[in-house]
């Protein structure tokens, strides 16, 4: 089975539902909200960033275009009304420049801008408080969403 390198972390392929030159979309294991944390990676094996200042404007370019395109997915698709974009400068707990897309709803969290704490406390492996999705469960997901991306968008591999 084919893998991707998210820090030191692997990704199964079961699991990534987009690619593009650069990026590459997979499901979350813990997700924070109804219809899932979503990440868009810079993609291996072309290169490997922590921090978003690392990114070349091509690399940038790709991340924003991937995210619009998979956000307006996201966001039909778990009948969102707007979507939350975030990536982590600081407090990083995966150490490989990523940027989330949460579909969100009107009054989702009492204070919109609490989400952020939440993927905080999400992100971290180690947290408890949401148990991991089984990979039966994230290949379900990533299948479903992979039927809404053109077969060129998962020809990178």
């Amino acid at each position: 089975m084919k893998t991707y390198t998210f820090g030191p972390h692997l990704i199964r392929s079961s699991q990534v539902f987009f690619l593009s030159k650069k990026c590459f979309g997979f499901v979350n294991l813990k997700p924070v909200a109804n219809g899932r944390i979503l990440f868009i990676n810079n993609f291996p094996p072309i290169r490997v960033v922590q921090r978003y200042r690392d990114l070349n404007s091509d690399e940038v370019t790709d991340l924003f275009l991937s995210a619009q395109k998979i956000g307006q997915v996201v966001e039909r698709e778990y009948q969102g009304t707007s979507l939350t974009l975030t990536i982590q400068a600081t407090g990083q707990t995966v150490p490989h420049c990523h940027l989330h897309i949460i579909p969100r709803k009107v009054g989702d969290w009492a204070n919109n801008d609490d989400i952020y704490g939440e993927i905080d406390k999400s992100t971290r492996v180690d947290n408890e408080e949401r148990p991991p999705r089984s990979f039966e469960e994230m290949e379900k997901e990533a299948n479903f969403l992979r039927s809404f991306f053109q077969s060129d968008d998962m020809n990178y591999n």
